[in-house]
């Protein structure tokens, strides 16, 4: 646990260097989280799945969305009962300077994070690498977004990634790999 802490500890350090010298990224940050909500990340799905090319992208963004919501915010979140970091006192200067963005639910994993891994690690794994990292640089922005505002500790950003990159994974062999996309397929 106290290598945990020590990797929290640094890069919670880090953003708040990074607040401290350049006070416009806390705007940027604030405005780039809230593109892990469930809405944006499921208007994306919805555009994917209606066009007929990128339709198999689109579902498994679907069901990794949902799967990965389901573990991360409904089973682990209350089994974890994480305290956000804004609740320490040592954290908490942090998160009044970038803005006090309030989260009310446990912190570990983080959902924005895995909601975007979930949503966005699909469009990596479908699409032409040369271009489709961008999505994964989106997540991973979004998921330091959630440390720079002091809602997340950085190990919650790091297990909420695992989960939506697995969850997206496990989804995309399930439908690439069986039967079940010639099954999809008679339906589509």
């Amino acid at each position: 646990m106290e290598i945990i802490n020590l990797f929290d500890d640094t890069i919670i350090k880090f953003a708040n260097n990074l607040h401290t010298n350049y006070k416009a990224l806390d705007f940027f940050f604030s405005s780039i989280t809230n593109l892990g909500e469930a809405l944006p990340l499921m208007i994306i799905t919805i555009i994917l799945i209606f066009i007929k090319r990128t339709r198999f992208c689109g579902i498994n963004m679907a069901i990794s969305l949902f799967v990965s919501i389901v573990i991360g915010a409904f089973i682990l979140k209350p089994l974890i009962a994480r305290e956000r970091p804004f609740i320490d006192p040592i954290y908490n200067e942090y998160w009044i300077a970038v803005g006090k963005h309030l989260e009310t639910s446990f912190s570990c994993p983080s959902s924005h994070t895995t909601a975007s891994f979930a949503a966005l690690f699909p469009i990596f794994l479908y699409f032409n690498k040369k271009y489709s990292f961008i999505a994964l640089l989106i997540a991973l922005i979004i998921g330091f977004s959630r440390v720079y505002l002091m809602v997340h500790y950085p190990s919650d950003v790091v297990f909420g990634a695992f989960i939506g990159i697995a969850v997206s994974s496990a989804i995309y062999i399930i439908l690439n790999k069986t039967n079940i996309n010639k099954l999809i397929k008679k339906f589509i």
